[in-house]
């Protein structure tokens, strides 16, 4: 059903004063997940991933400025935190650790592969880094 709204109506809603929105702090617990205390230098999470998913695109852009802010390196290099691979690019890697879906996100500790997912929030890839899902 198609309603029509009069042009005063409209131009009265824009017009409309806009309440600010106070976004609440993160919880204790959440923060502290962000903070890198213990040693995790042998810890990094492998992201499996492609320019054409949706889904991978979409946690790049909604998922990884949030970690970006606490200072986690995101890229190709070995040394990140989360190390990107490219299924299109890198085949054997893709094999090696036998990815199915897209993203796959897999923990790795010491090079032995600990735990894998599918798309996570932010929350949850700092969850998985630390090892504590």
């Amino acid at each position: 059903m198609n309603t029509l709204i009069p042009a005063t109506m409209v131009l009265s809603l824009s017009l409309a004063p806009m309440q600010a929105v106070e976004v609440p702090a993160l919880p204790e617990n959440v923060a502290k997940l962000f903070q890198m205390e213990e040693d995790v230098s042998n810890h990094q999470i492998l992201v499996f991933t492609a320019s054409w998913c949706p889904a991978c695109v979409q946690m790049k852009n909604n998922e990884f400025p949030a970690l970006r802010d606490k200072n986690w390196e995101i890229g190709e290099s070995k040394a990140s935190h989360i190390r990107l691979i490219d299924v299109d690019q890198h085949a054997g890697l893709t094999d090696k650790y036998n990815v199915q879906s897209l993203p796959t996100l897999i923990l790795v500790i010491d090079g032995k592969e600990v735990s894998r997912s599918g798309s996570l929030s932010a929350y949850g890839i700092a969850e998985m880094f630390y090892n504590r899902k």
